[in-house]
């Protein structure tokens, strides 16, 4: 029985999902792949049991010439290599076209990362805002910083993150990263006492039997003392990363600070950075962040590496001899 494209990509995002525990985002990020490789696919009139490397080949030609970057090329390329392996793991097909890709050569970025100064702008600046709105953000803004949190898992944190002794607030959350893997992430004294605020907002905003820290069915008012505890809780839904994003771009204007250097990714590259400058060890760091892999974390040693390069240029009392 012949079957379809679109169940081969159907049950290998099943595989992904159930063996490898992979977020929602990444797998939206696999089928969108494979979508667009079908299309291709399919304007040969061909199909995924009869591709070869020849058409695969051609596929990222056209990749090339619609300029699409290497980073984003090459996982294309990981996509592909993974869905093949997949089918002739489960004898869909008889040999892998796979196997002689090879992905570009990524020139290496270093991450966008804001100086001390800049995150303690955002924060002084928020943190006068005693609004509903302002006290949710002020929260979350915290949040990220004092634990370098990844961006979905900061607004898709459940109210069950937060843990609680006899003196109130604990300085951790419980929080449940990639692949299914739960991890201590700290707070600071600023983080658990603006959290101890925002939960008194949360209640007077109607979103006590929430079970989202931060819901996104109702907007907090930007105006001082106006709440929303007449509105009925409706939707259980937390708040959209892409809200969320928007937030901290209205508050860097606000601050004065660049909006173009500011995102939840940057806060979270700026919170590795400035422990690492301070003498954090990298192991640490790699729990902190929820990365499988130390290499994934060696990225920041390269910061400060540029870093002292640079001290080392214009502070070294020898920098400015000039030999003949």
């Amino acid at each position: 029985m012949k079957i379809s494209n679109i169940v081969l990509i159907t049950n290998f995002l099943e595989m992904l999902k159930v063996e490898s525990g992979l977020s929602k985002n990444t797998l939206i990020s696999y089928h969108l792949d494979l979508k667009l490789f079908l299309e291709f696919v399919n304007s040969k009139k061909s199909n995924f049991l009869k591709t070869d490397e020849k058409l695969i080949k051609n596929y990222l030609n056209q990749l090339y010439k619609n300029d699409l970057s290497a980073a984003s090329t090459s996982r294309k390329i990981s996509t592909l290599k993974r869905f093949f392996t997949f089918l002739y793991q489960e004898k869909y097909i008889e040999s892998n076209p796979t196997v002689n890709l090879t992905k570009p050569k990524d020139a290496e970025k270093l991450p966008k990362i804001l100086s001390e100064k800049e995150v303690l702008k955002l924060l002084d600046t928020v943190n006068k805002d005693k609004s509903d709105f302002g006290i949710r953000l002020s929260t979350m803004l915290e949040i990220l910083y004092a634990s370098g949190l990844r961006v979905s898992e900061l607004v898709a944190l459940p109210i069950s993150a937060i843990q609680k002794g006899e003196d109130g607030i604990r300085n951790y959350l419980v929080v449940l990263g990639k692949g299914n893997k739960e991890r201590i992430a700290p707070l600071n004294k600023s983080a658990m006492k603006i959290l101890q605020d925002y939960l008194e907002v949360r209640v007077n905003l109607g979103q006590k039997n929430s079970k989202w820290l931060f819901c996104g069915d109702f907007r907090a008012s930007k105006n001082m003392n106006i709440t929303q505890s007449n509105k009925k809780f409706l939707v259980d839904k937390h708040l959209t990363r892409q809200r969320f994003h928007q937030m901290l771009k209205e508050l860097a204007i606000n601050s004065g600070v660049d909006e173009k250097k500011v995102s939840p990714h940057v806060i979270r590259h700026s919170f590795a950075t400035h422990l690492l400058n301070r003498g954090a060890d990298l192991r640490v760091l790699q729990e902190l962040l929820g990365h499988s892999d130390i290499s994934t974390t060696q990225i920041y040693t390269h910061i400060m590496d540029s870093k002292l390069k640079e001290l080392v240029k214009n502070k070294h009392p020898l920098s400015a001899k000039v030999t003949t």
